[in-house]
């Protein structure tokens, strides 16, 4: 957390951002977890810059997340030894000469009259030709860049989830320890099974992040928010897929199915658009953070502007102004009551004591989690005071900093029965994270490592 700042930031890593001055500039402007995207930049260049990251937030002492945003099933469109090529109107472009798809198997599937869009609707193509002969016909004159997402409107191209070169490239990736791969364009809940098990298959936790930018991801959207660790409201190709004016009811609709699902969500495209080469953002800009932040978004995503923007520290800083104003300003919508069981009740029953308390006494939350299930549970309520989750599971540790609120503490529980919580306190107050003569409230089970088993709660002030 950043200065009381409770929605988390993420920032997209790339040219722009690689310096490790620019690193530790932008965590301490408000980032919390970095995002490396697959699609640009070779491998070992992620790898590099991961621990560069994981370098500079260990000498901050600020603990910094790591995304790692996988291509899965999406198209991509790759220029052969070029970056970027001009297209006019009406232009020609003969498919695997001029331009080729990644995975190669999309090639079969098209056929003339179909049509492309390219880079969240900056650029649209119509294929025309014959079986052997194929070519894309420019429909609007653009700059059209390699690596960019390609959606096809009104039709479903079949690929794998990940394809075999993908696979390989996350086994190198796994060496980095990410906290989270994001699967793009998630078609259905069975994508995100189909990860889960290879990663699972190769020895890793990591948290998977289901990117919603597809009309299959919506038809699914129950499934997918159940079998994923969070979900990222993927604007730039949904709104190619389900039509622009769609977009912000869709968000709202994510939004409102993870917070009752006590799933982290996160708002990502064109957040800041212009400030990737202005100072400041526009005026509606602000307003769809401040949107975002209203819905009760658990983090918002900054992608060109840090990875190849002219102002990339500019942008963090003014996100964090407009989140962290907002949270106090706006009242967020109180979450959908999702269980009945009794870690949900512990929850709700200390929610409402936080409410009655009116900001008067009680400063932070502490609860102890096991699974990252009852941190999890306290932030889809959004209290407007700090969730310090204390776990000694490093993977549980990894998967709430992404939580709206919750500030994750590693730290070895008492092995003794019932607790008192003082013992934790004395090392809490050593890292700075308590003081002295405040009073919190506090949350756990009758041992601090019993996971599903959240039955105290109470007051407790820190003398």
């Amino acid at each position: 957390m950043h200065s009381g700042k409770f929605t988390k930031i993420i920032a997209t890593l790339g040219p722009s951002s690689s310096d490790e001055k620019v690193i530790k500039e932008l965590i301490t402007s408000g980032v919390n977890l970095f995002r490396f995207n697959l699609k640009h930049a070779d491998m070992q260049w992620h790898l590099e810059h991961i621990k560069k990251v994981r370098e500079v937030s260990g000498q901050m002492g600020i603990s910094t997340g790591v995304i790692v945003d996988l291509q899965g099933p999406e198209c991509v469109l790759i220029i052969p030894e070029a970056k970027e090529l001009a297209i006019e109107k009406d232009g020609l472009l003969k498919i695997n000469t001029d331009v080729h798809f990644n995975p190669p198997e999309v090639y079969s599937q098209l056929k003339a009259g179909d049509v492309l869009v390219v880079d969240d609707g900056k650029i649209e193509l119509e294929v025309t030709g014959q079986k052997e002969e194929l070519y894309l016909k420019v429909v609007n004159a653009g700059l059209l860049k390699s690596g960019k997402g390609v959606s096809f409107k009104g039709k479903k191209i079949s690929t794998e989830t990940i394809s075999e070169e993908e696979k390989g490239k996350i086994k190198e990736f796994l060496k980095a320890s990410p906290d989270f791969f994001a699967l793009s364009f998630v078609r259905d809940h069975m994508d995100v099974g189909n990860l889960a098990k290879f990663l699972s298959d190769n020895g890793s936790n990591a948290g998977i992040i289901s990117k919603i930018e597809t009309q299959g991801g919506i038809d699914d959207l129950d499934l997918i928010v159940e079998e994923s660790d969070g979900i990222m409201v993927a604007r730039g190709d949904l709104g190619v897929e389900v039509s622009l004016e769609k977009i912000t009811y869709y968000q709202k609709r994510i939004i409102e199915k993870c917070r009752a699902s006590a799933k982290p969500v996160i708002v990502a495209t064109q957040m800041l658009e212009s400030m990737t080469l202005n100072p400041s953002p526009t005026r509606a800009e602000v307003s769809d953070i401040s949107n975002a932040v209203r819905d009760g978004a658990d983090a918002v995503m900054l992608s060109g502007e840090t990875a190849i923007g002219k102002y990339p520290i500019e942008s963090v800083r003014f996100m964090h102004k407009i989140v962290s104003f907002n949270e106090k300003a706006l009242r967020v919508p109180a979450a959908l009551e999702f269980s009945e069981d009794r870690t949900f009740s512990i929850v709700k029953a200390a929610v409402d004591i936080i409410k009655s308390d009116n900001g008067r006494s009680l400063s932070k939350i502490l609860v102890a989690t096991e699974t990252g299930k009852t941190a999890r549970i306290f932030s889809s309520f959004r209290p407007e005071i700090p969730i310090i989750a204390l776990t000694q599971n490093e993977d549980t540790l990894k998967k709430l900093g992404l939580s709206y609120g919750v500030l994750p503490n590693k730290i070895e529980f008492p092995e003794h029965g019932l607790v008192d919580v003082t013992e934790i306190a004395h090392v809490l107050l050593e890292r700075g994270i308590l003081s002295k003569g405040e009073n919190i409230i506090v949350v756990h089970g009758k041992r601090w490592q019993d996971p599903g088993n959240t039955n105290s709660l109470y007051i407790f002030n820190v003398n």
